[in-house]
């Protein structure tokens, strides 16, 4: 190739030749595989050889897949079992084996190799469902993180397999079939083969963990031996089937497939027959008890419910079963049991709702609507010891049972509510349910959704065995989400799977040390979540919840979380009102007028990093919370109002996202406010901000005559945009002068300020806290602060006047005398973008940093900047809220 370039157009001295520079990339071949090498690289030309570059030490990899596996040796064992091992390929560079594949033909009934299904981990197996009488050839593949192997030769020693291979479409580059058919053969992995004789049957030794199921379908396999000698595939058990005399491998609770390696989520439970769940033993029911269960058979025998003194249906136990369409409730303590059977039938595929009860001897059966039917145990003994687990569904020793609940096989269908002493169950998987484990459990609502569409981005949700619900998105509701609204007072139910997500007011980065959370909430249900937001990548996270009627603030800095608990509970369908801060690793919980509860999270890190939003009334996945946040459940009720840090959170669907959020029952929802004016709501109640012009309840009254002194309700302001008026409150010199009075301790005059406020942002203001006058102000170097003292909210008027000159600052009251005061650092002009406020502001303790929490609750008059600017106080206003003409 070649190069060329122009002379540069300007160049300050004579051009004596020119020096290019190029990069190389080398590629070194043939090396070894898993070698180290060390590798420098060095220049060389005309002068020389240069010094060469640090060495680098660099190691090839073992990147090769494996050899083919040596040829099989066969052992017979019996006349439907063989035995095979064989032994590591020599393969230089390959990485380890993982496993292998073993095929097989029987050449004079097959045209195709056939792979036997699971990977086997060791050198060994036995394979056993062969059929007698027929010849089988076996080849084994290796396979490692970087491909599979050749075929080993066949096990007839002459390799010559190819004569066997049809032109199936489905085979892979050796002309194996790749989808496995239905033969019935199964292997079983061994860890040692003795084969010094072919008549001496091998010891058989299981491996402790198998890697794939041995069976096909919905319905486990059923073997023709016991546990003991059956291996089943990880996430599954082993239980003997005495039906058969033989056994049966299950898959555990959540797990389902013919590997038993696909999650499942239950939350219907659907059992086959041959499945069940347990829950933990009947408490507190020795004496008395009643269980309420809704299920949907799909055959007339079954076990419901098993509990007693064992699981083999000997001494004390309760048990509720199908027997041929009708319900048997059973139940012994000790010495005779009871028999109770419905009168009624139950009809195949339609929902039923039992109850049994008993206290002491004597129970009752009741299904549906029909009257219950009574019984009594046999005997003298009154209580019934529960020591095994509440089987539902079946048992796994149900076929023990067949003499004490009448019945020796496993319910079939569905189930979806169950209760114990007037406490509902949930019978989903622990954690967020109660059930500990289970056998073959599937889920009922798979297809519950299949023909729904909800409109206006609804998801379709399954909330019931065979029903559903729309997860409407905020602003829309009705059964399929066609409905738009307002949202204005945001209502969660726990039953609609509620929640909404605001975005955080400011980047994260505002929050790591310090957070400060106000609400305001009514709850109708004493547990449910009411904010949680945390970080995917860490331990962190911050949570506020109702469990069991008691407040709990926990967060994590991500060294160790805490619990921080209200004193007492707080009562339902009441409002309340809680706060929670958190400075570093310490936090302070106070709900209503109770006790400051304080805490401090385990460990050294102070810090809190949130990468979701900030979930209300619950949460979109409740499997993906932290443990320790006990966000367990949705909210159900009603929050009026939060807040964090100072700045009100809002729920609007523009920014904020959310699930089945209502407007609860609340007037302001109908917005009762005319003429513009705002709808505050305070518990049940509500009040109007007014705009101005206007007054009354609901802002209905116009104001027709001029007002010349305003009056203020600790909820009103004004405020002025004019550049004549705010160049008077800014600069280097202020002088402000007015009149006031008022019926409060505390209430803000006047404000002038950056929006928002930061740390040493410039403001001016003057205003009243508890009782004292305050005039203070900061240039951008530190803030001074002028007090006089004294009793200014007798409701009559006094004079204030306040002058700035610089750093320095004076404030004289009436006839008190007069105090000065001045900033610190070097900064004396006062640089302030912000509108000037009297008598109040917009969200006042966020643009105050809480110097004041509220307005002026009073009147202001005579108000003159700069000693000769008069000001028309409502005249002059750009805007105000709730002003009125000031009486007296």
């Amino acid at each position: 190739f070649s190069v060329r370039w122009k002379m540069p157009r300007r160049h300050v001295s004579t051009i004596t030749g020119y020096k290019y520079l190029f990069f190389l990339d080398v590629v070194i071949g043939n090396l070894k595989v898993a070698t180290l090498y060390r590798v420098s690289v060095g220049a060389y030309g005309w002068a020389g050889e240069g010094r060469p570059s640090m060495p680098r030490d660099i190691s090839t990899e073992k990147c090769m897949p494996p050899a083919p596996p040596t040829q099989p040796k066969v052992v017979p064992v019996s006349d439907t079992e063989l035995a095979l091992s064989w032994q590591h390929g020599e393969s230089e560079g390959s990485a380890p084996v993982l496993y292998f594949l073993v095929a097989y033909i029987r050449p004079e009934m097959d045209t195709e190799w056939m792979y036997i299904r699971e990977p086997v981990e060791s050198n060994s197996m036995v394979l056993k469902g062969l059929i007698p009488e027929t010849e089988y050839q076996f080849v084994i593949r290796a396979v490692n993180a970087h491909g599979i192997s050749p075929p080993s030769s066949a096990d007839t020693g002459s390799g010559d397999y190819d004569v066997y291979i049809s032109n199936s479409d489905s085979k892979d580059e050796d002309g194996f079939e790749i989808d496995d058919s239905d033969y019935d053969v199964f292997i079983e992995e061994v860890s040692h083969l003795l084969c010094s004789a072919p008549t001496t049957p091998p010891p058989v030794v299981p491996s402790p963990s198998p890697s794939v199921t041995p069976w096909k379908g919905e319905r486990p396999r059923v073997y023709d031996v016991p546990c003991d000698e059956t291996v089943c595939p990880p996430d599954s058990f082993c239980i003997n089937d005495y039906d058969t005399g033989g056994s049966r491998c299950h898959c555990n609770l959540g797990r389902q497939g013919d590997f038993c390696s696909e999650g499942l989520t239950v939350n219907f439970p659907k059992f086959y027959g041959y499945s069940h769940m347990t829950f933990e033993p009947l408490k507190n029911s020795y004496q008395s008890f009643q269980i309420s269960l809704e299920f949907k058979a799909e055959a007339e025998d079954g076990l419901l419910l098993y509990c007693g003194e064992n699981e083999h249906g000997r001494g004390d136990f309760t048990s509720l079963a199908l027997v041929r369409g009708k319900l048997h409730y059973r139940f012994n303590c000790g010495t005779g049991a009871a028999q109770i059977v419905s009168d009624s039938s139950i009809v195949i595929g339609q929902w039923h709702r039992v109850t049994i009860f008993r206290d002491g001897m004597n129970g009752w059966l009741r299904l549906d609507n029909d009257t219950p039917v009574s019984g009594r145990s046999q005997g003298q003994y009154t209580k019934i010891t529960f020591r095994t687990p509440l089987f539902l569904g079946g048992a796994p020793n149900a076929y023990w049972l067949v003499r004490a609940v009448g019945t020796n096989r496993g319910f079939q269908g569905c189930m979806q509510s169950l209760t114990v002493n007037s406490k509902a169950i949930d019978i989903r998987p622990w954690p967020k349910g109660n059930a500990l484990s289970g056998a073959d459990i599937g889920e009922c609502s798979n297809s519950v959704c299949e023909k729904v569409t909800c409109a206006n981005g609804g998801i379709c949700f399954a909330n019931r065995a065979d029903g559903f619900i729309c997860l409407c998105p905020l602003g829309y509701k009705g059964f399929l989400c066609e409905e738009s609204f307002l949202l204005s007072l945001p209502q969660f139910n726990e039953s609609m799977y509620s929640y909404a997500s605001a975005p955080w007011p400011q980047p994260s980065h505002n929050y790591l040390s310090f957070m400060e959370f106000e609400m305001t909430f009514q709850p109708t249900n004493p547990d449910g979540t009411l904010l949680y937001t945390d970080d995917a990548a860490s331990r962190d996270f911050l949570s506020i919840s109702l469990v069991g009627g008691y407040v709990e603030f926990r967060f994590d800095c991500g060294s160790g979380a805490t619990i921080i608990r209200s004193e007492e509970a707080v009562a339902t369908d009441v409002w309340h009102e809680l706060r929670v801060s958190r400075t570093a690793k310490n936090g302070i919980l106070q709900v209503d007028n109770q006790r400051p509860v304080e805490g401090m999270a385990e460990g050294a890190f102070t810090q809190i990093k949130c990468s979701s939003p900030l979930y209300i009334g619950g949460v979109p996945n409740y499997d993906i919370t932290k443990t320790s946040a006990g966000a367990l459940r949705p909210f159900s009720g009603t929050v009026q109002k939060i807040t964090l840090n100072d700045r009100t959170i809002e729920l609007n669907p523009g920014q904020a996202f959310g699930v089945n959020v209502l407007n609860a029952d609340h007037p302001c929802v109908e917005n009762p406010c005319a003429n513009g004016g705002t709808c505050r709501p305070k518990w049940d109640g509500y009040d109007c901000d007014c705009t101005l012009g206007y007054d009354g309840k609901h802002c209905q009254k116009a104001v027709t005559e001029s007002i010349e002194i305003p009056q203020f309700t600790g909820r009103s302001y004004l405020t002025y945009d004019n550049r004549d008026i705010l160049k008077r409150v800014s600069g280097s010199r202020t002088n402000m002068f007015m009149r006031f009075k008022s019926t409060s301790k505390d209430g803000l005059l006047l404000w002038r300020g950056d929006s928002p406020m930061r740390a040493n942002s410039d403001y001016l203001s003057l205003g009243l806290q508890d009782g004292a006058l305050i005039f203070s102000y900061n240039l951008g170097s530190g803030a001074a602060t002028v007090v006089i003292n004294g009793t200014f909210s007798d409701g009559k008027w006094h004079r204030v006047k306040a002058v700035r000159d610089g750093q320095s600052g004076k404030l004289t009251v009436d006839d008190y005398g007069a105090k000065t005061g001045r900033s610190p650092g070097k900064m004396r002009q006062l640089n302030i973008n912000g509108d000037l406020y009297i008598g109040g502001m917009k969200e006042i303790a966020l643009h105050t940093n809480r110097q004041y929490m509220r307005g002026l609750v009073g009147c202001i008059s005579h108000f003159t900047l700069a000693t000769d600017y008069h000001l028309s106080l409502v005249d002059d206003a750009a805007d105000g809220k709730n002003i009125n003409t000031c009486t007296n």
